[in-house]
């Protein structure tokens, strides 16, 4: 047998094993585990480096027909030839990325396989990083990116202008909040404009609504302003695009004063003063979105921290597509599941916050010097960290993540009453809003 032939054997039995290897997890965590209840000192050996598989088989929310609780007004259009064809291949794009993250998911050891392509990747100093989407950037001081390309935002300020009409047409006040790139206009002046442009979008976006007469607050001037002597990169994490706990913490005493100045709502300060708070950190204990990209070979994790009131509290929390529905003190908001081990692959801290991002979630603030008001939050995974110290401010607040809520925001909007509706998005905008599937974050219907 020649040297050829050895070589492709080879190769082929390493095929064959890792095919059985795939299968033999999936066998154990959809049959054994899921099917038979049988989870044992076996099967955990079996599943050594991924304990959190068994509740990935299954949608992390409970099936809610949300169009039959508020359904749409008007009927959806008729789908043109070239439509149905975009449909057909985005559906054909979801699958094929679903197969892939099956395949990594059950595939023994594929993290440790992926460091090790790193640790090569270091050795020889390949260092070249296509400047696509979602590829992620390292800046000098070590903090990650993913470049924002530019793109014309005027579809979406006619969007939301349009929301906030109809928002205003049922009596609720509007007040979008835009996410804060994370590129620093001094520090990072070299890349802006040709690498990222989230600076330009932002400034497109606040324009064209004040342009419009939406109210829209602009929190990446007031973070310079507000924290002077803190590197403006220092107020995200370096792993990961969402901003830290205390930012978010800030922002939801910016967002209480501008509802107050715009809209007189008097909210308390007290909630909002981190003074009355106590912060238990986990040190180095997160590696973020991007941080997971690149491997704990190129990426040094994150500590992570909780805020706890020490003042008295008392909510009612309710996520429908979770089956939570419960009352206690403020730490009810957390996701304490996703701090239970330290796992920089399997395991998201940031997701403890407001349990991520779920289709709907109701809090109903006890509190007597809580402000007789009720915000609906329409918000992505931003606002996670914010909405809960918000919530303490007011007596009822709704958040809907659009992605996942797939009845119609105005209907619920209508059927709820809400004082305030607050729309807090990312402005890394990269193709047209899509209304086809209900899941875009600016389809406001």
């Amino acid at each position: 047998m020649s040297i050829r032939d050895y070589m492709m054997r080879s190769c082929a039995g390493l095929l064959v094993l890792a095919f059985l290897s795939i299968l033999i997890r999936w066998f154990t965590v959809v049959v054994l585990i899921d099917g038979c209840q049988w989870d044992n000192a076996l099967t955990r050996q079996i599943l050594w480096d991924n304990w959190r598989l068994p509740e990935r088989i299954h949608p992390r929310e409970k099936k809610i027909d949300w169009a039959a609780l508020y359904p749409f007004e008007e009927p959806e259009p008729k789908r043109s030839l070239l439509d149905q064809k975009r449909l057909w291949e985005n559906g054909l794009r979801a699958k094929q990325a679903q197969a892939s993250l099956w395949s990594e998911t059950y595939f023994p050891g594929y993290t440790g396989i992926v460091e090790l392509g790193r640790r090569y990747d270091k050795l020889i100093g390949w260092d070249i990083v296509p400047m696509t989407a979602q590829k992620v950037y390292t800046l000098p001081d070590g903090w990650m990116i993913y470049p924002s390309w530019e793109f014309d935002v005027h579809e979406y300020v006619e969007e939301i202008a349009a929301f906030a009409d109809f928002c205003k047409s049922e009596g609720a006040h509007f007040l979008f909040v835009p996410n804060p790139p994370a590129l620093d206009e001094q520090a990072d002046a070299d890349i802006i404009g040709r690498l990222d442009f989230s600076l330009q979008k932002n400034e497109a976006m606040i324009q064209g609504l004040h342009s419009r007469g939406v109210a829209a607050l602009d929190l990446y001037p007031l973070m310079h302003r507000e924290f002077p002597d803190t590197p403006y990169h220092r107020l995200f994490f370096r792993t990961d695009h969402h901003w830290l706990p205390t930012t978010g913490f800030w922002a939801a005493g910016q967002i209480a004063k501008r509802l107050e100045k715009d809209y007189g709502m008097q909210m308390s300060e007290f909630p909002l003063r981190l003074e009355n708070y106590r912060q238990k950190t986990y040190p180095s204990y997160f590696l973020g979105s991007q941080g997971k990209k690149k491997t704990t070979v190129f990426a040094e994790p994150d500590d992570f921290s909780l805020l706890y009131p020490e003042f008295p509290t008392w909510l009612h929390y309710e996520i429908p597509g979770l089956d939570v529905d419960t009352w206690g003190v403020f730490s009810v908001v957390y996701d304490m599941h996703e701090l239970e081990r330290k796992d920089f692959y399997g395991s998201n801290p940031y997701a403890a916050y407001n349990y991520a991002d779920c289709s709907l979630i109701r809090i109903e603030n006890f509190a007597p010097e809580a402000a007789d008001t009720k915000i609906l939050m329409v918000k992505d995974s931003f606002a996670n960290s914010m909405t809960p110290f918000l919530a303490l401010g007011v007596k009822h607040t709704d958040v809907i993540d659009l992605r996942y809520f797939k009845g119609s925001v105005r209907r619920y909007i209508k059927e709820t009453h809400p004082d305030v509706v607050l729309v807090m998005h990312t402005i890394e905008l990269l193709k047209p809003i899509e209304r086809d599937s209900h899941q875009d974050d600016y389809d406001f219907r």
